[in-house]
């Protein structure tokens, strides 16, 4: 039987969820110990696609009978989605996950009680409608304080209220390069510190816990300073995070894993290496290729080449969209390393700019995981970004820019 998901999808069954049973039984392990009030704090990093909110959501399915389990994803923070990131925003976000959570477990007399404490504590300057919750709006930044110590609290208040019905209380913290936006979005002259003061505010919360642990995720490449800044010796965890890594199938495992879960699908020996070549190993590209190629037919290294450059446009749907929310500038410096990869200065001299002056685009660039700089050189470091580029050059003569 047939039973390939699209690569868009993050929540999987239990059949579709394949070959992570080690992965899955370390991070289990290591969560478990919450239950004996020393619980964990991790990150779990790997490329995009590779399947790390899949994973995620089958540790949370498994656990969730014993525990009470946060799930937030910071890219759907209220702020963020406005291009302003703010701490405010932030705490209403994991507040909301906690209500949530604890309506899930039926513990409505909590849920009552720390809604009728925050409705007592805080003024409300409005209310927006986020996926039809209501979210209300704190009056100025001088309720942070009070915002923060309620919020950061609370799941160590649900489990001294419910440690007969938990074994631990579990916050996972997806998509975490978006708190870089902490930074981008500052007006103040000390907004490169914003960062930095927020980690260091959110662990001197987490510290004291004893009954929860926290799992950080998200798609970074190895140099993005976030990394060092929670996970480093001079982070904000000082080196004690611990650190899982979800890496791409190897050969072997996509081979057994297209036999099984598509025997429809008839790839030679050449095809097979092309096949591999072009998703290498990622979830996201093999699910949505297989999806695209055609079944019962014998596919060479010629028939995948030309299936790939057919399906660019939608395997690289994602990179389309981060395209789509870039200014022409930023969009200029990606169109010009299509080429070939460019010193600073090169680019500074092609757009007529200082070299200074792209400090901030360059960066934005980097921590969006859309180029990397080695010995000088500023390369693309996402093959389907490129490819997809490249291939609306040779077919429409120009490249898509977008002004915004």
């Amino acid at each position: 039987m047939e039973d390939i998901p699209w690569g868009t999808d993050s929540q999987l069954t239990d059949n579709q969820f394949y070959n992570r049973e080690e992965d899955l039984e370390f991070i289990k392990n290591l969560l478990n110990t919450t239950a004996s009030g020393s619980p964990p704090t991790i990150m779990l990093s790997g490329t995009r696609g590779v399947g790390k909110t899949v994973f995620l959501k089958k540790v949370k399915k498994d656990m969730e009978e014993d525990y009470l389990i946060s799930y937030v994803d910071l890219t759907q923070v209220y702020s963020y989605q406005l291009g302003r990131l703010d701490e405010i925003s932030l705490m209403h976000h994991f507040y909301k996950s906690w209500i949530d959570a604890c309506n899930k477990k039926n513990f409505s007399t909590l849920v009552n009680k720390m809604r009728k404490f925050a409705i007592k504590k805080f003024k409300i300057k409005d209310v927006a409608d986020v996926g039809g919750y209501p979210l209300p709006i704190p009056h100025s930044e001088e309720d942070f304080d009070k915002l923060i110590d309620f919020v950061m609290n609370m799941p160590q208040e649900i489990y001294n209220s419910h440690s007969k019905d938990l074994k631990g209380v579990i916050m996972i913290i997806d998509e975490f390069q978006a708190l870089n936006d902490l930074d981008n979005t500052s007006n103040n002259s000390n907004k490169s510190n914003r960062l930095d003061r927020f980690l260091w505010l959110f662990r001197s919360f987490i510290q004291n816990q004893k009954n929860v642990a926290y799992v950080f995720s998200g798609s970074v490449n190895s140099k993005d300073t976030i990394i060092e800044k929670i996970a480093g010796r001079s982070g904000a965890f000082g080196g004690r995070m611990l650190t899982l890594q979800i890496n791409p199938f190897n050969k072997e495992t996509v081979y057994n894993y297209l036999k099984e879960r598509s025997p429809s699908l008839k790839l030679a020996d050449s095809g097979f290496e092309r096949f591999y070549s072009c998703t290498k190993g990622i979830p996201y590209y093999v699910n949505t290729f297989t999806k695209l190629l055609q079944k019962n037919v014998t596919l060479t290294d010629k028939n995948v080449i030309d299936e790939f450059q057919g399906g660019i446009p939608i395997l690289a749907d994602h990179f389309k969209q981060q395209w789509a929310g870039l200014n022409l500038s930023e969009q200029k410096i990606l169109s010009y390393l299509v080429i070939k990869p460019i010193k600073r200065e090169e680019i500074a001299k092609i757009m007529g700019r200082t070299s200074g002056s792209l400090s901030k685009i360059l960066n934005k660039l980097q921590k969006a995981d859309l180029i990397i700089s080695e010995n000088g050189l500023y390369f693309i470091s996402q093959p389907l970004l490129k490819a997809w580029l490249k291939q609306e050059y040779e077919k429409r003569g120009v490249f898509p820019f977008r002004v915004v």
